[in-house]
């Protein structure tokens, strides 16, 4: 998370919304009118001087693992818990019948948890196509016929103020497990975008000209430094916090929109060590530090002009110009111990700090276009610890887009349960290799981990090969059904039963779990449709 990237977006843009108009009759839960914010006090007076911070460090990491590692279904469960599947069979089965009072329809906790499993698994060997699992020659019953889910009661919407009423309590369930996980002594807060670019949601939906999925649901999350999502916010305009379900106190009432995001946010963290907050500059304002100052937690971030007071630093302009060397800085701290730094790179960023000062220097390198070579510049302290702990939502991003479960549906916050079923994953990963390196064992990659997720909760039995012994043929009448569950399953290579010959072995990590045979599915090969079509 570079320290120069700066976002275009204003304080208010907390409320600005996309001018898209709702569709399919899927309204979204009826606005409040925008809070009213609380009569700022008097600005406080803030002398400045030209000395630096000198803060004693952060206390280290400590983290107290188990004492032995469980299996990956069972850190998965700590997050996605069997409350969680219990409320959504309870709310599904409810939904179904609001619907149609004389319906057969029910699912069970069982089911539903195989179908959590089995989009679990969607996320790491996906079909060529998402419509593959619903086309008639390679349908999945499975997954096609138990697409009715649901999350929350409908007949409780009217007169609610929260436009995610449909996933909250997905989302609260998640929240409540997430904060209670030790968090690092970093942390750092940024936007999340989970991609959507569906109409449906009307002006849920969110454009960031800067993120990877510049459509979607935009949440703001607070991170470790390794990754693991302990709180999220979901944006949804004027009524943001006041879906949240944590109260806003009446100092914090007085801060800006984008800062009360942080101030909520900082709320839910475990008081029980010193901690500092890393964020850029669409939520930094000398209110914000000032108020995190006073609950002891520090804070560092780049801020705009107009959000830290006038502190006698060198101004943008003249930073800028051409006779100003890069490395050049300017700081000064407040009487109250806040760092207001300016530092010129390839663009001049300011910063406010309570935790890091200038010193010790050290150096970067950057591209020098008369040269044509990388020169030193000079780096102070902050911007160096700024650097380095802005990373846990982008960690956590990467981790995410890595296997992201494929949900496509034109309900919007099918999503967004896609989301949360992956973001517990990856929690469930990171906290499952804290343990591991405590405990000196090596641990699943994220892919393996995911897998055997899927297979601990499903009632899947993978034969294993024995060396010399002729490989397992299914009946024709088990092959060719295809009110089977035919899925494929990912595990170890062995020989392809469609396409492989004597004198010429082609060998795949895809069995069918219904067949228990190995085919090809791969972008050169698809074995394992043709292994499954009736020959007239």
């Amino acid at each position: 998370h570079p320290v120069l990237e700066d976002e275009d977006d204003d304080e208010d843009d907390l409320y600005d919304h996309n001018n898209n108009r709702y569709e399919d009759g899927d309204q979204p839960a009826p606005q409040a009118k925008r809070p009213t914010r609380e009569k700022k006090s008097t600005a406080r007076l803030t002398t400045w001087k030209m000395v630096d911070l000198n803060n004693p460090p952060l206390p280290e990491c400590q983290h107290s693992p188990t004492d032995f590692v469980g299996t990956p279904f069972e850190y998965f469960s700590r997050y996605f818990s069997p409350q969680v599947i219990e409320h959504i069979t309870y709310q599904t089965n409810l939904y179904a019948t609001q619907k149609d009072v004389n319906t057969t329809f029910t699912t069970t906790e069982d089911e539903m948890l195989n179908f959590v499993a089995i989009l679990i698994y969607m996320g790491i060997a996906e079909l060529l196509s998402i419509d593959d699992y619903w086309a008639m020659d390679t349908r999945v019953p499975q997954v096609a016929n138990l697409m009715l889910v649901h999350f929350n009661d409908n007949t409780q919407i009217p007169g609610t103020v929260d436009r995610f009423f449909k996933i909250r309590p997905l989302f609260s369930f998640l929240n409540t497990v997430f904060r209670k996980e030790p968090q690092t002594p970093k942390q750092s807060v940024d936007e999340v975008m989970v991609a959507y670019k569906g109409k449906t949601a009307g002006n849920l939906r969110q454009y960031i000209k800067n993120k990877p999925d510049k459509w979607g649901f935009k949440l703001f999350a607070r991170a470790s430094e390794d990754g693991f999502i302990h709180d999220m916010v979901l944006y949804q305009g004027k009524t943001t916090l006041e879906a949240h379900g944590v109260p806003l106190m009446p100092e914090q009432k007085t801060l800006g929109a984008t800062s009360q995001i942080v101030s909520v946010l900082v709320s839910t963290m475990s008081p029980s060590t010193t901690t500092a907050i890393f964020a850029d500059n669409f939520f930094t304002s000398l209110e914000l530090v000032r108020y995190l100052k006073d609950k002891n937690c520090r804070y560092t971030g780049t801020a705009r002009d107009n959000r830290i007071g006038k502190p006698p630093l060198k101004s943008i302009k003249e930073m800028e110009k051409k006779a100003v060397p890069r490395g050049t800085y300017s700081y000064v701290t407040s009487d109250d111990g806040i760092l207001a730094l300016r530092w010129k790179d390839n663009k001049t960023v300011t910063l406010l700090s309570t935790d890091m000062g200038v010193e010790p220097m050290s150096s970067v390198h950057r591209y020098c276009s008369e040269t044509k070579q990388k020169e030193e510049v000079s780096c102070p302290a902050v911007i160096k610890s700024y650097n380095s702990s802005m990373g846990g939502i982008d960690k956590s991003d990467m981790l995410v887009h890595l296997y992201r479960s494929p949900m496509k549906s034109k309900r919007w916050y099918m999503r967004l349960f896609a989301y949360a079923i992956d973001v517990s994953l990856t929690n469930a990963w990171v906290i499952y290799k804290r343990d591991c390196k405590a405990l000196g064992v090596d641990g699943l990659s994220l892919k393996n981990f995911r897998i055997q997720v899927f297979s601990l909760s499903t009632s899947v039995d993978v034969p294993k090969p024995v060396r010399g012994h002729r490989s397992h043929t299914p009946d024709d009448f088990v092959r060719f059904d295809l009110s089977l569950f035919h899925a494929p399953l990912y595990t170890t290579r062995q020989t392809c039963k469609h396409c492989s010959r004597k004198g010429h072995i082609l060998r795949s990590n895809i069995l069918c779990r219904v067949c228990k045979v190995h085919l090809c599915l791969n972008a050169d090969r698809n074995c394992f449709i043709t292994y499954h079509e009736a020959v007239a």
